[in-house]
């Protein structure tokens, strides 16, 4: 895969992706949910895995040669194709070119109930996301994703891994599950993993920027109907959060950061949409207010 050619297609397609619909693009950025504690994201827990693998693949290459390297090497592919959080926010940014808005969970409707536990249910599988995504991207008519997900996914090679039915022999990946013994080459064993590698890599320092990005733009925007989104950011971290003042004074907060969520006057539809709670209707006025004061001087505002 060619790095140059994925970095333009996944800058093109976040770029459309804000161009289509800046506050849906802010929600994809800051995967919108509900109210959480510190440490229940496992978005972190991944990104901070990934840090420790990649240290790890540096010193078995010294220590243990190129047989130990691909075994890590396939750990961490079968950890980064179940990635939901990049599912998830693949699936909205596809969603927003098609012009509808961000989804809490585009892929909720996919689950399937346990029986005898109305509580609990069965997630998607990552073949079953990647061939909805594979679908989003039909809609949104985009050509080159399912291009780039048929490079680098490979349930095959996630099973045999996944469920110690493998082989690695000098020349071949081996495996024997769900049918007759069969190989790859090592060579196409490499180049799926490193094909994920650099997608997910190439995603996550895109997403990363964009984060930065709307720290840079105007804090403050008037929205058509009286209301203020105010973009809420610092040095560290880029973009965290938002607040959506009304002009009856009250206000959404959504904010995502190392020791929670939270999500103050907001819901989600059934359809996984969200509402803001509004407060009382009847005091809402012609009028942009922060912090239920009218505001005067937008400049003095971004200050």
């Amino acid at each position: 895969m060619d790095i140059n050619n994925i970095e333009a297609y996944l800058s093109d397609l976040f770029e459309k992706a804000f161009k289509s619909d800046p506050f849906d693009m802010l929600c994809t950025i800051l995967r919108v949910k509900g109210l959480s504690d510190e440490k229940w994201d496992p978005f972190e827990e991944s990104l901070d895995s990934f840090n420790d693998y990649n240290w790890l693949i540096e010193e078995s290459k010294r220590a243990r040669g190129d047989r130990c390297v691909r075994r890590i090497a396939l750990l961490v592919y079968c950890q980064m194709i179940e990635m939901s959080a990049l599912h998830e926010m693949l699936a909205n940014l596809l969603i927003c070119l098609s012009g509808k808005p961000y989804i809490i969970s585009p892929f909720f409707y996919l689950q399937k109930k346990k029986k005898k536990e109305p509580f609990s249910w069965i997630p998607p599988s990552a073949s079953v996301k990647f061939r909805e995504l594979r679908k989003l991207a039909e809609i949104a008519k985009d050509d080159k994703l399912p291009i780039y997900i048929d490079s680098f996914f490979n349930e095959k090679v996630r099973n045999a891994f996944s469920h110690s039915d493998y082989i690695l022999t000098d020349s071949e990946f081996r495996y024997t599950e769900g049918g007759p013994a069969r190989s790859i080459k090592l060579s196409d064993l490499d180049a799926i993993i490193n094909s994920c590698f650099v997608f997910y890599r190439m995603f996550m320092d895109i997403y990363r920027k964009w984060r930065f990005a709307f720290s840079r733009l105007k804090r403050f925007h008037k929205w058509p109907d009286y209301e203020v989104l105010e973009i809420l950011s610092d040095k560290e971290d880029g973009v965290y959060g938002f607040h959506i003042h009304f002009s009856n004074g009250s206000k959404t907060t959504y904010t995502r950061r190392h020791s929670g969520t939270q999500a103050i006057n907001m819901g989600f539809n059934p359809d996984g949409t969200l509402y803001f709670m509004v407060g009382c209707l009847d005091k809402l006025e012609s009028v942009w207010k922060v912090d239920g004061k009218p505001v005067t001087d937008w400049d003095a505002l971004e200050k």
